[in-house]
């Protein structure tokens, strides 16, 4: 009886352990190696994260402005009302959590540039619902990785170089431009 009651402590003891380790130190640690490289952003919460702010403005932008097409341009703040509202007090680029999961919101267009041409792996993409993705975006250039993604992209580098999307612009104008 003592022995089953000090496994089941020493059992309950690595799951605090492990808990806290993931939930805590993980997402503090990283928190701080981004900060010690300018990325700011709002403050970790254990457990939530940064969800019920995201929640609450969502909510507060929906109940503020009413659901109209007069400002079309001014998607941004209606859309990711945490993003706009985070960019202003934290810049560009920053580190928000969902839950225990860091999420960085990059606009640096050359930082941009760098993660779309990642041929080393160095950046990984999001594991989201394979099933949905499938059904919404199909298997294109967005949901590919590795060498799937790599032929694909060498395949539309060459239709989308800058010679060639100006020849169709051209094509296109000089088309419109004719009466019928």
């Amino acid at each position: 009886m003592h022995l089953l009651l000090l496994v089941l402590l020493i059992l309950l003891f690595f799951f605090i352990l492990r808990f806290f380790h993931s939930v805590i130190w993980v997402p503090l640690k990283i928190q701080n190696h981004f900060r010690k490289q300018g990325l700011g952003g709002p403050e970790y919460r254990p457990i939530f994260g940064n969800t019920p702010e995201i929640r609450n403005m969502r909510i507060a932008e929906a109940k503020t402005r009413p659901n109209s097409n007069s400002i079309p341009h001014d998607i941004l703040r209606r859309v990711i009302p945490h993003y706009y509202n985070w960019s202003m007090i934290y810049g560009k680029n920053l580190l928000f959590w969902f839950g225990a999961k860091p999420r960085l919101a990059i606009a640096d267009p050359d930082m941009i540039k760098e993660i779309l041409l990642n041929s080393k792996g160095l950046y990984e993409r999001l594991a989201s619902d394979p099933f949905s993705n499938k059904l919404l975006l199909g298997e294109g250039l967005v949901e590919l990785s590795g060498e799937k993604w790599a032929f694909h992209r060498r395949i539309t580098s060459q239709a989308f170089n800058m010679e060639r999307v100006k020849m169709f612009i051209q094509f296109l104008f000089f088309q419109s431009s004719t009466p019928i």
